[in-house]
């Protein structure tokens, strides 16, 4: 069986003079709780190799799927993308247990690079919470002395795609989550404030970095004021963890995100927003835009006048809902 996998996976020319390089049944090291079943894994090849590290990852969640599944832990999902506040962080396998969920990674090769992917997923998770971390390895990776901690939390991208048929239901860039709560007064304000500043006077070109992503277009001067009307363009994304998104875009009032109010957490939609502006950092410093003085755009000056409007209405017993709202 091992043989045919390797056969299948076009590397068996790499490993047909080197059967050590697969290892035999083991009980893996793990920090999970107790409580867990102990897993057992046959078959291991320990190699770098793209391919190698795919059939690895395969073969401990098909294990541990049919493990857990006779004590009670329920695997909820594979390869999963999971948003933080430091970017996005790619999760091999989710587990539901009694006291909630938990993040769980497999390393083949217990090594210096090992330990240092771990730990800093540890501390991201432990910083910011979102993540429960849990790993799998043929040693303690607590105990061996890592490398320099790797960047496990990648902000290059936004990981959305458009999506052909976005769920019905109320979309809005924010909505308030306790009686009294005020916009003007939100962490959500204060990030849209820093992205329209970081954005102000280069809103089409932002447009086009989403445009780009999903491959709606291939290079920026596709899109150009010419192309586009004062009127305001909508496009239905899915985010990360597959959270229904809008994205809109005028001359008068800029980029946008929607989020569905039923599907998207307070938390998402802030850490979603956070991780815009990270992108936007990462490519305003790329593209050498840093420095250049731009006047105030339409869509900057109108945000500058709803927060002046805002600010009356924190006066007003009646606190306003939800704004930038979106029907579908």
């Amino acid at each position: 069986m091992l043989r045919t996998n390797i056969t299948a996976l076009g590397l068996q020319d790499e490993y047909s003079r080197d059967w050590n390089a697969i290892m035999p049944k083991r009980e893996l090291v793990t920090n999970a709780p107790s409580e867990w079943p102990k897993v057992f894994v046959e078959g291991i090849i320990q190699s770098d190799v793209s391919e190698v590290r795919k059939a690895n990852r395969l073969m401990f969640a098909t294990t541990v799927e049919a493990l857990f599944r006779k004590s009670g832990l329920e695997v909820i999902e594979a390869d999963v993308l999971r948003i933080t506040k430091e970017g996005v962080v790619e999760i091999p396998l989710r587990v539901r247990a009694a006291d909630g969920e938990y993040d769980l990674f497999f390393y083949p090769v217990a090594d210096a690079k090992a330990a240092g992917h771990y730990i800093a997923i540890h501390e991201i998770g432990h910083k910011w919470g979102r993540l429960r971390p849990v790993f799998y390895s043929t040693d303690d990776l607590m105990s061996i002395y890592p490398e320099a901690l790797a960047s496990v939390a990648a902000k290059d991208r936004l990981y959305v795609q458009a999506s052909l048929t976005p769920p019905k239901g109320q979309y809005a860039m924010w909505w308030a989550t306790q009686p009294g709560e005020h916009f003007h007064y939100s962490p959500t304000f204060e990030i849209y404030d820093r992205l329209y500043r970081e954005l102000n006077g280069l809103e089409l070109r932002g447009f086009a970095l989403i445009l780009k992503e999903i491959g709606m277009i291939q290079e920026e001067y596709e899109v150009n004021t010419g192309t586009l009307t004062d009127s305001t363009v909508e496009i239905p994304l899915e985010g990360p963890e597959g959270v229904p998104i809008i994205v809109s875009f005028s001359q008068s009032r800029g980029l946008r995100f929607h989020f569905h109010m039923d599907r998207a957490s307070a938390e998402y939609r802030d850490l979603f927003l956070n991780l815009f502006l990270l992108r936007l950092k990462n490519w305003r410093r790329d593209t050498l835009i840093e420095g250049i003085k731009r006047l105030d755009s339409p869509a900057f000056i109108w945000w500058r006048e709803l927060g002046k409007r805002l600010r009356l209405q924190t006066h007003v017993d009646t606190a306003i809902s939800a704004v930038g709202s979106v029907k579908r």
